[in-house]
């Protein structure tokens, strides 16, 4: 991470900011709890669709205080289902299509509106067709609460400019965006105030942090790849863990294919930003990943050692949460530790005692 933050803070100090503008934005970056790094880790039309949107930050404020009052209702309607109902219930909210297909079709039968859900998941659909015919009320609160959050949002952005509007209505497609805008609202203020004074200075910094970030990441990724592979012993340790929290970790297979043992993700629907995130969550989560895009391996069927990437935040979470795994597994913690704390100081996901950093999806597909 100093290596990264190195190079943003020598990225900025070279391009044509005032004084001023340039010393903040560096004691931005230099706090831990920056949302800056983040933010340009994304794509070019996320980035600006922040940075706009960071310009007018009341609508951030207020958005907030929607999204606060759809999650307790959300919570309040589900609380009364058991813990394995509410998953159900969590996923389904993840397809805002959903509901009103399922309450304009409640009277067919389940071979009918089998063929409806054609495209979605055996457990999207069984849990749909388990609601349509048991439960259609609780459709109808979520339908309602999907709707009543469009008709805030769009009163909400309604007397900004257009290019603001877009900003937001982009943002709201990822969640995780829009709420680290909301998270770090002081950050978010500066920064949207330079915006203001210098857009295309700021969009220039931020494509040298994204290419900066991404160099980073690719780098760290293949040392982590190949350390791991010419290392048999942590590899046996490895595949022990992996059946662990793959047993541990409840997550449908709809977000993946196989091709020649070959698993890609190809697209993952968050949590809707109105409704949050799982209270199961410790931290903020708003991609239902499978459990191998956290550990960042997979042993396939024929036994072959598959890396996806550099475990993330959650995957150290649950590592960590059991006590006597480090003690369990030595090889594995020894390396953890080696590749964390290392020569290469890397912008690394898994620390010891659960002090890691929030896990953003960076480098893989979606």
């Amino acid at each position: 991470m100093k290596k990264i933050l190195s190079s943003l803070l020598f990225i900025v100090s070279i391009n044509s900011f005032s004084q001023n503008d340039s010393e903040t934005i560096q004691k931005l970056m230099a706090k831990d709890s920056s949302s800056i790094p983040f933010l340009c880790s994304y794509p070019d039309s996320f980035r600006i669709a922040a940075f706009t949107a960071s310009t007018y930050p009341g609508g951030l404020i207020r958005l907030e205080e929607i999204q606060k009052a759809g999650s307790q209702a959300f919570y309040q309607a589900i609380s009364k289902y058991n813990e394995t109902r509410q998953k159900e219930l969590w996923e389904i909210i993840r397809y805002p299509e959903l509901p009103p297909l399922l309450i304009a079709n409640k009277d067919k039968t389940n071979t009918e509106l089998k063929i409806l859900l054609k495209d979605y998941s055996e457990e999207i659909t069984s849990d749909a067709l388990y609601f349509t015919k048991k439960d259609l009320n609780i459709l109808i609160t979520i339908d309602n609460l999907n709707k009543q959050f469009e008709r805030d949002f769009k009163e909400t952005i309604k007397e900004f400019p257009k290019d603001v509007q877009k900003s937001y209505s982009l943002l709201v497609t990822r969640p995780e965006l829009l709420s680290t805008l909301s998270e770090d609202l002081k950050t978010t203020v500066i920064l949207g105030d330079i915006y203001k004074r210098s857009p295309e200075v700021v969009n220039r910094v931020a494509d040298s942090l994204n290419l900066v970030i991404a160099k980073e990441n690719k780098e760290e990724y293949e040392a982590w790849k190949k350390s791991i592979e010419g290392d048999t012993a942590v590899q046996k340790e490895l595949k022990k863990l992996s059946d662990k929290y793959r047993k541990e970790t409840v997550m449908y297979d709809d977000v993946y294919t196989s091709n020649n043992y070959e698993i890609n993700i190809y697209y993952v629907r968050p949590y809707p930003y109105w409704a949050g995130h799982p209270i199961w969550y410790t931290r903020p989560y708003w991609y239902p990943y499978p459990w191998w895009y956290h550990s960042g391996y997979y042993y396939n069927p024929n036994g072959r050692l598959i890396i996806r990437g550099v475990p993330t935040y959650h995957f150290g979470m649950w590592y960590y949460g059991h006590r006597n795994y480090p003690r369990k597994y030595p090889k594995t913690d020894t390396y953890f530790k080696k590749h964390n704390y290392g020569p290469r100081n890397q912008n690394y996901d898994i620390k010891p005692g659960g002090r890691n950093k929030p896990v953003s999806p960076r480098g893989r597909k979606r």
